[in-house]
């Protein structure tokens, strides 16, 4: 029972190892989860990270191991890598994302994880007492050293986007794949249902208004599922400190519903607008957005959404402002 809790913490830091090397990586074509399909992908990067990170993981926690001689712990250390993929799945789940992940690439990594790992162990774990170094025989390691270096300057791919909010920029239109447009029309299909009226209300009727929002609260769910947003709501009631709560991830320091945090949400952000009509012709709904998250990229992803949703509609001709902010937006990035 204790080495499966042991192993069971060891999965869940490399878990969070692993998203923290994904988040420093995503400049060099490490895919990052997204709304948006980046091209800029390196994929034998990718494969690296999230294939041989796990692997490397667990040779160097063996090592550990090893050396504090906590030998008790070493039986059954693949379940180490069962119990990661297992984290990684129910995740998937739990942020309501299964329906559009690439299954097919993530049961290539796995497969490969579960494969690759059963090898080192039954071979090398399994049969080698001691796996630190040697360092009288160190010169293998420093060209293998030398190799992952090259590696890493030869893979380099860094994605250049601009520094201020509408700074021309070389980038692209990004790709949607059709299980993440299916995910968000269906996503505003009931967002729509459930609080169009709502927000109706409040924006004048202004169906440009509305679309922005409720792409935002898509956008917002994204990242934050129910379930996170239930934690939150607890934890809030226990620290009863200001933090963002609800589908639209408003300031509060009390708990919401997700109802209150869209009506607090859209009274902000039309307060915004209608000050932005005065100052800005090109730019109304964009700042709106920022108003909300000034972070470039989440204004991008927002505006992706946005389109998604009106290249689906038949009415699509009566956003003509906000589309026109859309192709604004992504004019400054060169189309691939």
């Amino acid at each position: 029972m204790v080495a499966t809790t042991i192993h069971l913490f060891m999965a869940l830091a490399l878990f969070l190892i692993q998203n923290w090397i994904g988040s420093k990586s995503y400049s060099r074509g490490y895919v990052k989860f997204s709304l948006l399909d980046d091209k800029d992908e390196a994929l034998s990067f990718n494969f690296v990270i999230k294939v041989f990170g796990p692997i490397v993981y667990l040779i160097i926690m063996v090592a550990i191991l090893q050396y504090f001689h906590c030998n008790q712990f070493l039986f059954n250390i693949i379940n180490v890598v069962y119990y990661y993929i297992l984290i990684r799945i129910i995740t998937i789940f739990l942020y309501e994302r299964s329906s559009i992940v690439n299954w097919w690439r993530i049961i290539f990594y796995y497969s490969s994880i579960l494969t690759i790992s059963s090898i080192i162990c039954s071979k090398f774990i399994n049969s080698v007492d001691n796996l630190l170094p040697d360092f009288s025989e160190i010169k293998n390691e420093i060209w293998l050293l030398i190799i992952i270096f090259l590696y890493q300057v030869g893979n380099r791919t860094e994605e250049i986007l601009p520094k201020e909010p509408y700074e021309t920029s070389r980038a692209y239109l990004p790709e949607l794949k059709q299980r993440k447009k299916r995910y968000i029309l269906k996503k505003y299909s009931h967002y729509k249902k459930e609080y169009w009226n709502i927000i109706d209300k409040i924006s004048n009727q202004n169906i440009q208004i509305n679309t922005t929002i409720i792409a935002i609260l898509i956008f917002e769910n994204f990242n934050r599922p129910p379930i996170i947003r239930f934690v939150e709501r607890c934890l809030i009631k226990i620290t009863k400190k200001e933090m963002t709560l609800g589908i639209m991830q408003v300031s509060s320091n009390r708990a919401i519903s997700d109802t209150q945090s869209v009506v607090i949400g859209t009274e902000n952000l039309c307060s915004k607008f209608r000050k932005n009509q005065k100052e800005s012709e090109t730019a109304r709904f964009r700042l709106m957005i920022k108003h909300h998250c000034p972070d470039r990229k989440y204004i991008r992803q927002v505006l992706f959404i946005t389109k998604c949703i009106i290249d689906n509609l038949d009415n699509r001709y009566d956003y003509s402002d906000l589309y026109s902010e859309i192709e604004h937006e992504f004019e400054l990035y060169e189309t691939i």
